[in-house]
């Protein structure tokens, strides 16, 4: 069994403080990140983009470390595009759609449920996956197929998925300026690596050390706080929240009077841009000080780079190496994730009563 470090992470390279823990390489394939998007850009150069054109919005399906791509194409794309978590599409999906399938296995039944309902519905169909059942699916019917690289974690394959999407809807003229990206996403992987002592990701991992995170953001940086949560509730193994600004302003505030009593743990993380909002850069000055006042806990992070996309990644990859980090500071492995393996086992002896 894994021993936790003492005292936190250890001066000198944290390769030191993993003690067995990172079995399958977690850290590394986050220092490979930017090379993965570059490779995924690549790859989206292979789908014929005439084939696709013409869509009034889009539709992924995605579920977990998939779907979050979905979610951060709606983030940067002008056009409406709309993340089915579930089974099932929105009635009005139909021929002006474009339904993206997002599945990095292939086999993930609920895209494979909602999916197939498209077929009837447009012919304006993409997919993302390893191979799998959709692939196989994309082969028969010859639906565009974008096939990447198997032996990762969905989650740990976030530049696989996404990166070709955006290469191909920067073809179709919806998106511009996605090398201006990669210069930050280097510069974080030099940055924030494990031999870098003392980094900031290291800093905030153990401020964030046996706390509850509850992770705020705005317009782009909204799914990118949905993705720390999830990130710090597979990697780290523990609870982890987040909501949108300016609506969390309108409901969750309220739950800040009584936080102290029954959520003693909770540490409020802001991720910040140049690009937010005056509004919203008005609403976080705010909420910090009537979080001050109440005695309740937070922090800001900003985001780095040029432009509103380097800023968001950056947001983005930096939530990544602190849940990693984290696990770390938690003695946990970060890539197992073995209860959700044991609900996929029981689903597949499941019988309906």
């Amino acid at each position: 069994m894994a021993v936790r470090p003492e005292g936190g992470l250890p001066g000198g390279p944290i390769g030191q403080a993993i003690y067995g823990l990172d079995s399958a390489g977690m850290l590394a394939v986050l220092g490979r990140f930017p090379d993965q998007c570059r490779e995924g850009l690549a790859l989206g150069e292979g789908v014929a983009a005439e084939r696709l054109a013409g869509f009034s919005r889009i539709v992924t399906v995605g579920m977990g470390g998939s779907g979050i791509a979905g979610s951060l194409l709606a983030a940067f794309l002008p056009v409406d595009v709309v993340s089915v978590r579930g089974y099932a599409l929105p009635p009005w999906v139909g021929e002006e759609s474009l339904v993206v399938a997002l599945s990095y296995s292939g086999d993930t039944e609920e895209t494979l449920s909602a999916f197939s309902e498209a077929l009837p519905r447009t012919r304006r169909l993409l997919a993302v996956s390893s191979g799998g059942a959709l692939g196989a699916l994309c082969a028969v019917r010859g639906i565009s197929w974008i096939k990447i690289p198997s032996g990762y974690q969905p989650r740990a394959a976030l530049g696989y998925l996404l990166f070709p999407l955006l290469g191909l809807f920067q073809r179709l003229g919806l998106i511009s300026g996605l090398t201006k990206v990669f210069p930050e996403l280097d510069r974080l992987a030099q940055d924030l690596a494990p031999n870098n002592e003392e980094n900031e990701a290291q800093r905030l991992a153990r401020t964030l050390h046996g706390r509850v995170p509850l992770v705020y953001g705005a317009g782009p940086t909204a799914p990118v706080a949905l993705r720390w949560k999830t990130q710090v509730n597979e990697n780290a193994k523990q609870p982890a929240f987040w909501a949108e600004l300016p609506e969390l302003c309108h409901n969750e505030v309220v739950g800040w009077d009584l936080s102290e009593r029954v959520l003693p743990q909770a540490t409020t993380v802001f991720l910040r841009t140049e690009h937010d909002h005056p509004r919203v850069q008005a609403r976080i000055e705010i909420l910090q000080s009537l979080l001050s006042a109440r005695g309740l806990p937070w922090m800001e992070v900003h985001g780095r780079g040029e432009g509103v996309l380097a800023q968001t990644f950056s947001l983005l990859c930096l939530g990544d190496w602190v849940s990693v980090y984290l696990a770390i500071l938690n003695g946990v492995d970060p890539t197992p994730v073995a209860i959700i393996r044991e609900l996929k086992d029981r689903l597949g002896t499941w019988s309906s009563p």
